[in-house]
């Protein structure tokens, strides 16, 4: 995500507290995080070896471009107290959205930035549950599979990552007559970056285009 100075990191830590608990706002920020260099990646979700690179919402709605899993706050200043978002994905990869799946086989979405080896983990296996980065334990919260639709399904359930839908303008809570094609909520004032959040939804609930993912480098 987007980098941003001290008074505005304060800022977003009330934006995106407000964000996990599903109330829409804005996000203050400038862009101006070094990228890093591209990790080697097999070049799908699917392949046997498993992947390493960036995982995009197939559909790319209201942002040009595109919408990837992403850790909350910039490379400098992850916020891992924060749940997992889709954002705007950078036109080259940061490691707040670079990740591992399904190395050795074992369906984790890893996440290996610096020092870290945190893993994709619902909050529990039930409808609308966030998802956060814990410690990789390989448990049935953290073990995903990539299915011919393109969904990442958490393995043993019927739940699917999903990427929440807004309304027509992007302050608007969200409500079940809302369709998807809303703003998403911004990042900075110029509106170029672009985030929702992730939730656990049944696999092909409503728009079926919300929870299709693809490989990106």
């Amino acid at each position: 995500m987007a980098h941003f100075n001290k008074t505005s990191r304060s800022g977003l830590s009330v934006a995106l507290l407000a964000l996990a608990v599903g109330t829409s706002t804005t996000l203050a920020g400038c862009a101006t995080e070094a990228v890093v260099e591209a990790q080697p990646a097999q070049s799908s979700l699917s392949s046997a070896e498993g992947y390493t690179g960036r995982i995009r919402l197939t559909r790319f709605l209201d942002e040009p471009d595109g919408y990837c899993l992403d850790v909350p706050g910039p490379p400098s200043n992850v916020m891992l107290q924060f749940p997992l978002v889709a954002h705007t994905c950078h036109a080259d990869p940061w490691a707040d959205q670079v990740f591992q799946f399904n190395l050795a086989g074992q369906g984790l979405i890893r996440w290996t930035m610096d020092d870290y080896d945190l893993c994709f983990t619902a909050d529990a296996a039930e409808p609308m549950s966030a998802l956060n980065l814990r410690d990789c334990e390989a448990g049935d919260r953290q073990a995903f599979t990539y299915t011919t639709a393109g969904e990442l399904r958490l393995s043993s359930t019927d739940l699917c990552i999903h990427v929440e839908r807004t309304g027509p303008g992007f302050r608007e809570p969200v409500g079940e007559d809302q369709d998807a094609r809303g703003r998403g909520r911004s990042v900075n004032p110029q509106f170029t970056h672009l985030m929702r959040r992730l939730e656990m939804r049944a696999c092909g609930e409503g728009d079926p285009s919300m929870s299709r993912w693809t490989a990106i480098q």
